[in-house]
């Protein structure tokens, strides 16, 4: 998807090469809130996006934010429309979509095997708290512990590793991964879960200063078990919007 950018990269890059001064931020500031949107447009009850892909973020740096410009001008295709590996076969848990469409809820087969997006601060689990685990809502596959949730102001649950090797990456180069992070599945089942940046060196004080990374997961791909819960009947959706107005001022609604 980079392809169209190779010439204009490579003018930016041999600029990086040139003995040109860069002026640096005297200190190290809290970034503003940041967005894994591309383009986000809602439907009509404001639930879901389109299948798209989550921007790279904007780096202080004058070089690096004319590339990371240039890769989130351009289309970005979600996992589904991008990667032709198929959602079912080779996976664990196997479902006909009709079956998956039976099971899931309309937001979750959306982004679970359609690869779509939510809305940012849709899902309730953007503000979750409690230690537990967040699982797949698709096959109940352990993907990220609450030890490495962290508030990244995206709209969007955000983790900084995940448990057992149990989320598959897409398959990518190292620029590209770099640049514009990669799709996430569940290891399981294969369901779109979102995607993970190289960005957590951006959030310092949160478990992402350690990993470098940011899991940017859709909350209604997931459900969340609390540790001192009394079994599902505490489970908590992540397809539950939040408790009315709750939603971050940016998103009113």
């Amino acid at each position: 998807m980079l392809f169209g950018l190779q010439p204009v990269v490579a003018v930016v890059t041999s600029m990086l090469l040139a003995p040109v001064v860069v002026s640096f931020a005297p200190t190290v500031r809290r970034p503003l809130p940041l967005t894994c949107a591309s383009a986000t447009k809602s439907n009509e009850n404001d639930e879901v996006v389109p299948n798209v892909r989550r921007d790279v973020l904007h780096l202080s740096t004058s070089a690096a934010t004319i590339i990371s410009s240039l890769v989130a001008s351009s289309p970005k295709p979600a996992f589904a429309g991008g990667n032709s590996k198929s959602r079912t076969v080779g996976y664990e848990v196997q479902h006909t979509e009709a079956e998956w469409s039976s099971l899931l809820s309309p937001t979750q087969y959306f982004i679970l095997r359609q690869g779509g997006t939510e809305s940012p601060y849709s899902s309730i689990l953007e503000s979750e708290e409690r230690q537990g685990i967040y699982t797949c809502a698709g096959c109940g596959t352990s993907l990220f512990d609450a030890t490495q949730k962290f508030h990244s102001g995206t709209g969007w649950p955000s983790f900084a590793n995940i448990v057992n090797d149990n989320v598959e990456r897409e398959d990518v180069s190292r620029i590209q991964y770099q640049l514009a992070g990669a799709e996430v599945r569940c290891k399981t089942c294969g369901g779109h879960l979102g995607d993970v940046f190289a960005d957590g060196f951006l959030f310092p004080g949160t478990p992402a200063i350690v990993t470098g990374k940011r899991y940017c997961i859709d909350g209604a791909a997931l459900a969340f078990v609390p540790k001192d819960g009394r079994g599902e009947i505490d489970i908590v959706m992540g397809d539950t919007p939040p408790p009315k107005g709750a939603r971050s001022p940016m998103f009113p609604g």
